[in-house]
């Protein structure tokens, strides 16, 4: 659930080129940060190992100073490419357009997620509090990542529980409707010196009488609020 991709040079270029021919979105935010810097851009033009140019720039954007570590956020379809680059400042050729923008090429490998397996309840988001029931115990944990078919929760306590064990999950959704799914244990991890040190990865299996509308309806307003940080 949510694992990136590292895309080699030659997959990037052909990525920047149908992300230039189909006027991709492109947004940048500062690095370490969630928050929007600039948002509705396109490829302009790049050179590979050289310089990248974006398009869509307002002269009212402010814009931070040449040097700025920034991350770019490429939307094509389901996939979205984040790589790590540093503004430049204008070339020094005389043709200085204000509406572009220069940045630099990527020193490390860009990062290829997939929109449907992006994580709906990450880090910078709350995670939802869970009741999870094992084998006669009802445990509270956290529901830290959520697909259409797995759970990534987090425990207090330590857990022992048979890999492919099967669990009842229960929690209740920010708009009020109740989650609750039997699901199959596929991971346990334990993490020391971390407050919530068990970690368990679950596949959802629900039965004939689930109801998964509560659950498709919590994923989907979770992953437009990720599109739309991803934009910022």
């Amino acid at each position: 659930m949510g694992h990136a991709s590292l895309l080699s040079p030659p997959v990037l270029e052909q990525f920047l080129i149908q992300a230039r021919l189909t006027k991709a979105v492109v947004s940048l935010r500062l690095q370490g940060t969630p928050s929007r810097l600039l948002g509705d851009l396109r490829i302009h033009a790049f050179r590979v190992g050289g310089s990248l140019e974006l398009s869509g720039l307002h002269t009212r954007d402010l814009v931070p100073a040449a040097g700025t570590p920034v991350t770019l956020t490429i939307l094509l379809g389901d996939e979205v490419v984040t790589l790590q680059s540093v503004l430049l400042p204008p070339d020094g050729t005389g043709e200085t357009n204000p509406t572009l923008l220069r940045l630099s090429w990527p020193q490390e490998p860009a990062r290829l997620h997939r929109r449907r397996d992006m994580r709906v309840a990450a880090p910078d988001q709350s995670p939802l509090k869970v009741k999870v029931s094992v084998g006669g115990r009802q445990l509270e944990a956290l529901l830290v990542n959520l697909t259409e078919t797995g759970v990534g929760l987090a425990l207090e306590e330590t857990l022992m529980v048979e890999l492919h064990a099967m669990v009842d999950i229960d929690a209740e959704l920010p708009d009020g409707s109740l989650l609750r799914c039997p699901a199959e244990v596929r991971h346990l991890t334990c993490i020391e010196g971390q407050p919530f040190p068990t970690r368990l990865g679950l596949v959802l299996r629900p039965g004939p009488a689930t109801d998964l509308a509560p659950i498709h309806r919590f994923i989907q307003t979770r992953r437009t609020d990720r599109s739309h940080s991803f934009r910022q």
